[in-house]
C-alpha cells in the first residue's frame, strides 16, 4: 500500500530526527525532538531544543522547493524572536534562496537558516518502504542511511551567532492543575506507547491540547477507521478502542467473525458493540500501571487487526503475508 506524498515525507523527517542524520550534519545537539508538532497555528515537521536552549524547526520536501512551503518558512520567520530554521528539499530554486536570505538580514533577527539538499540516491530505498507493510517500516528505516543522505548548503546557509542559555519558555501556557495532570498523564502514556509499540507510525506524530483531552485518537489505517484511548474517561473507565465508520461496516463485521480467536488473545475482555471493538480496565491508583495495562491491551490490538485496517479489500490482501501474526 502505497503512501501518499505527505506520508513520504513524515517517514524521511522521522528517519532524519531519530537517526540522528540533522544532527551529525549541522553539528547541533537535539533534545526533546517533536515531529508534526503544532505551533502558534502550524504544524511544525520537526521541532526540537538545542542543547544550548535555541529551538529548531525543520521543514521537510521531497520536491523541489515551491510557494507553499515557502510561505511556512517565511510564517516561522515572522512568528519567532531567535532560533535555527533547517529547509530540507531535493532542490532549490534560486529566487526562493535569495527571498528568504533577505527576509532573515532584515529581520534583525538573530536566526540561523540553514539549507539543506537530499541526496537523490535516497528516493530508491524511500519507495521501497513506500511498498513494505506498515508494521514494518519503522524496523526497516535504516534503508534510508545512505552516504551522506542530507548535503547542507553552507554557501546559501546563513548563520548566526546566538545567546548560549537555557530557553525560556515562550509558549508557556497558564494551566488549572487539572489540565497540567491531564497533561503530563497524556504525555507520559504518549511516550510509553512510542516507546514500546515504535512500529505504529502514528504514535510518532505529536498531538495538540493534550492538557484538554481524556480521549486521544489515532488512525488506523484508512478514512473513518480510528484507535481511541483514555487513562479515565467521564465514567472513570480507562480502554483501548477501535471504531469503524458504517462505510467500513464490513471491516468490522470480518473481524467480528473471528470473535472466538480474539477472545482467546484477550482472555475474553473484548467488546464488540456498534462497530466499535473495545477493551476496558479500572483505572489503578498509579498511572505507570494503568498506562502498562493500556499498552499491553494497545499493542495486541495493532497486532491483531492491523492486516484489516490496512489492507482488507482483495487488492491488497497479498500483504497480509508479511503480518503473520494477525488473526
Amino acid at each position: 500500500m502505497s503512501f501518499n506524498g505527505s506520508e513520504k515525507e513524515f517517514l524521511m523527517t522521522l528517519f532524519l530526527g531519530r537517526k540522528r542524520i540533522i544532527e551529525k550534519e549541522l553539528g547541533l545537539e537535539l533534545e526533546s525532538v517533536q515531529f508534526e508538532k503544532h505551533y502558534e497555528g502550524l504544524k511544525i515537521d520537526m521541532y526540537a531544543i538545542s542543547s544550548l536552549g535555541v529551538e529548531v524547526f525543520v521543514e521537510n520536501l521531497l520536491l523541489k522547493s515551491n510557494k507553499t512551503h515557502q510561505n511556512k518558512i517565511l510564517k516561522i520567520i515572522e512568528m519567532i524572536e531567535s532560533g535555527i530554521i533547517v529547509y530540507i528539499a531535493s532542490a532549490f530554486h534560486s529566487k526562493h534562496l535569495k527571498e528568504l536570505q533577505d527576509v532573515v538580514k532584515k529581520s534583525g533577527k538573530p536566526i540561523t537558516l540553514y539549507f539543506a539538499e537530499l541526496n537523490p540516491d535516497i528516493f530508491a530505498p524511500l519507495q521501497r518502504l513506500n511498498h513494505m507493510h506498515k508494521l514494518k517500516v519503522y524496523e526497516n528505516l535504516n534503508l534510508l542511511n545512505i552516504e551522506n543522505p542530507i548535503r547542507l548548503l553552507r554557501k546559501e546557509s546563513i548563520v548566526q551567532p546566538f545567546v548560549a542559555k537555557r530557553l525560556e519558555q515562550q509558549q508557556q501556557e497558564t494551566l488549572s492543575d487539572l489540565e497540567a495532570m491531564r497533561k503530563k498523564e497524556n504525555e507520559f502514556l504518549l511516550n510509553s506507547l512510542r516507546s514500546r509499540i515504535k512500529y505504529f507510525l502514528p504514535f510518532h506524530r505529536e498531538k495538540a491540547h493534550l492538557q484538554k483531552l481524556r480521549i486521544i485518537s489515532f488512525g488506523a489505517g484508512r478514512s473513518d477507521c480510528n484507535y481511541y484511548v483514555s487513562l479515565s474517561d467521564r465514567r472513570n473507565i480507562a480502554f483501548v478502542e477501535l471504531r469503524f465508520s458504517d462505510n467500513n461496516r464490513k471491516i468490522y463485521d470480518s473481524i467480528k467473525e473471528k470473535e472466538n480467536v480474539i477472545q482467546e488473545r484477550f482472555d475474553g475482555a473484548v467488546r464488540f458493540k456498534d462497530n466499535c471493538i473495545s477493551v476496558t480496565i479500572k483505572p489503578s491508583e498509579s498511572i505507570e500501571k494503568t498506562v502498562e495495562k493500556l499498552v499491553d491491551i494497545f499493542e495486541k490490538m495493532i497486532i491483531a487487526f492491523s492486516n484489516y485496517t490496512y489492507y482488507f479489500y482483495q487488492d491488497k490482501k497479498e500483504m497480509w503475508q508479511y503480518h503473520e501474526q494477525g488473526i
